[in-house]
């Protein structure tokens, strides 16, 4: 075992990076070898089975440095690069730098069917487990399905990270969240990609159908703690997604937030209408959901209509821009502005339904849901907050 002071190159392990030799071993071996540090020098390395990150390790790519997925079929538990024991957990991981590609076009990289309980996630980057995990200057590409996923995951730090795809795919979020992850702070993230994220950017899912094989090993629990800053994306699906029947989502944070949405800039419905509903609504008499403390400082948002069907879009126009079907109390917008593409076309800034006792209150005018049926539609504000009655 190498000193844990050592700082070692994968080159040091016969990694090449000439992007015809397999460097899976060599960058494993690196990783193995107990180091503290592991250098992964510019290159293209093709790797056909996960890497495994341990405890009390920093990864150092060159910003040239291409890790790409390859291999057979992929199956349960692959991805591009995971901690090494996420049942266990591991802490103090960092990694910096590189391009991490989980190349999505490749036919053994392709998603199976949403039930299949060994199948691939299509997530390129999995963090379960993990206490001190640090991200920085990285950037993702070519998602099957999630670029990062993450639960589990307690005192964090994810900054500067950029998402490229050459392809659209279902479920293409950008950082999604599974439950239990709590204390951590998320800036500067960037789709550079027209149309992407093709789902959510940023997804915050305490509850979830932990059945689908994206989510295959994810608990439900809560989320708690979070300060996110400076979102970008110039057209993705959805910009924002909290997601909560019963597991809470409290004490979040975001500011300076810039997205065009295809189908909405915030998203609370609770999941009615995805093909693996949660819940049945006599169920809840009262709604469902359990989002507390959340505030929103600069949201600025643009509706894409009419998106053309080389950029994986359809043509059709987003329902609104927040949807508002999950129970809020001291959820704050401050400074929210959605720019129109078309006077023609007038989109909702707000839509709120299914929520029995709760209150909405927009520049100032008040307006209050008693039933699961009341509804309220409003096409501007500037600030807007929910409480609970």
């Amino acid at each position: 075992m190498a000193d844990q002071k050592t700082s070692v190159s994968i080159a040091d392990f016969g990694a090449k990076g000439n992007g015809m030799q397999e460097d899976t071993a060599a960058i494993q071996a690196a990783l193995d070898s107990g180091a503290a540090e592991v250098i992964i020098p510019m290159g293209v390395y093709p790797i056909s089975r996960t890497l495994l990150v341990s405890s009390h390790t920093t990864i150092k790519a060159d910003r040239g440095a291409k890790m790409l997925l390859v291999g057979e079929r992929k199956k349960r538990g692959d991805f591009l690069l995971s901690n090494k024991d996420p049942e266990r957990g591991n802490e103090d991981i960092c990694i910096t730098g590189g391009i991490w590609d989980g190349n999505n076009q490749r036919p053994e990289n392709t998603k199976p069917d949403i039930f299949d309980k060994n199948g691939y996630s299509g997530a390129v980057l999995n963090f379960v487990g993990v206490r001190g995990l640090v991200l920085r200057d990285m950037v993702i590409a070519n998602s099957v399905t999630y670029y990062i996923r993450m639960a589990h995951l307690h005192h964090f730090e994810i900054q500067n990270i950029d998402f490229i795809s050459d392809t659209f795919g279902v479920n293409q979020d950008g950082l999604h969240f599974g439950g239990d992850v709590k204390h951590g702070v998320v800036r500067h993230i960037r789709a550079l990609s027209y149309g992407q994220t093709n789902d959510d950017m940023i997804a915050l899912n305490a509850d979830d159908s932990v059945e689908r094989v994206e989510n295959l090993d994810l608990p439900r629990d809560a989320i708690e703690d979070i300060s996110f800053e400076d979102i970008y994306t110039e057209n993705c699906h959805t910009i924002i997604r909290m997601l909560s029947v019963t597991a809470p989502i409290r004490n979040v944070r975001f500011k300076n937030i810039y997205g065009g949405f295809r189908c909405y800039a915030i998203n609370l419905d609770g999941a009615r209408y995805c093909r693996t509903p949660l819940f049945r609504e006599e169920e809840y008499p009262d709604g469902v959901g359990c989002i507390e403390g959340v505030t929103f400082e600069n949201f600025t948002c643009r509706p894409i209509c009419d998106l053309p069907l080389d950029f994986g879009g359809t043509k059709s126009t987003p329902p609104c821009a927040i949807m508002m079907e999950s129970l809020a109390d001291h959820v704050v917008l401050n400074g929210f502005r959605m720019i129109r593409e078309s006077a023609e076309k007038v989109i909702p800034a707000l839509h709120v339904t299914n929520v029995v006792g709760q209150a909405v209150i927009a520049d100032g005018k008040r307006y209050d849901l008693k039933t699961k049926q009341d509804k309220i539609a409003l096409d501007d504000f500037t600030e807007l907050a929910f409480y609970l009655t």
